[in-house]
């Protein structure tokens, strides 16, 4: 299977993180080896979501650092799954390199991580400037960007709308709205945006909780939840990562 990368994102509060965690669970559970790599320079969100701590001997930038040929070493296993790893900042606060970062260590890196994984998926950040988003939005072959209707959601897309396209990343993209929970209302949002919206997905008012517990949402079972799994399931067959 040739290596596919998939670019999560959206603006701040959307749920991206969420989904691309999910969704990369959802994967390693088809008999795919999933990389999950995350965007985020200044804290370690993602092992947040998985329960884990990173190590200041593992992480991002080790990986975007060194022309490791084994850069797979630099990847945390989750414990939950032998098909999953990710790639985060440690779990110590090392912010301060991110400003040594270029793009061409990212694409480096990703290329390389290409090689070691069936599946690549790079949780985005709402900053057009960040070196590790940038970069999986140019080189995805699909990217899953999230609305959460709201007028910041509405003034973010608007206000990306140049940088999508200098990127030329306006074709690539497949939009996904997550219920807003009435706090706004989402027909309202599809009129001001008008953006065909492939697949929707429900609020789930335990997500935070799930996150503090480390527990993804694939592993707890309510009726929102098989909804929300309900939708990877339907995302993870249009990637074609194997059979559930």
């Amino acid at each position: 299977m040739s290596s596919k990368i998939y670019t999560v994102w959206g603006g701040k509060n959307s749920g991206k993180t969420t989904f691309a965690v999910n969704l990369a669970c959802t994967l390693s559970r088809r008999n795919v080896l999933v990389g999950l790599i995350s965007s985020n320079l200044t804290y370690g969100d993602i092992q947040v979501f998985l329960g884990q701590s990173v190590p200041a001997e593992k992480g991002l930038f080790l990986a975007l650092s060194e022309d490791n040929p084994n850069i797979a070493e630099r990847f945390m296993q989750y414990e939950e799954s032998k098909n999953l790893f990710f790639l985060s900042v440690p779990t110590h606060y090392t912010g301060l390199l991110c400003e040594a970062i270029t793009l061409q260590e990212v694409e480096r890196m990703l290329n390389a991580a290409s090689l070691v994984f069936d599946i690549l998926i790079v949780d985005g950040a709402a900053e057009v400037t960040n070196p590790v988003s940038g970069v999986g939005l140019w080189v995805a072959e699909r990217i899953y960007t999230l609305h959460k209707p709201s007028i910041a959601a509405q003034m973010w897309y608007r206000g990306v709308t140049d940088f999508m396209r200098e990127l030329q990343i306006i074709e690539k993209q497949t939009h996904i709205l997550l219920e807003p929970n009435r706090e706004f209302d989402d027909k309202t949002y599809r009129k001001m945006l008008e953006l065909p919206f492939t697949y929707e997905l429900p609020h789930i008012k335990r997500a935070g909780e799930l996150e503090n517990a480390g527990t993804p949402i694939v592993f707890f079972r309510d009726r929102l939840c098989r909804r929300y799994i309900k939708v990877l399931e339907k995302i993870a067959d249009e990637i074609g990562g194997g059979k559930p």
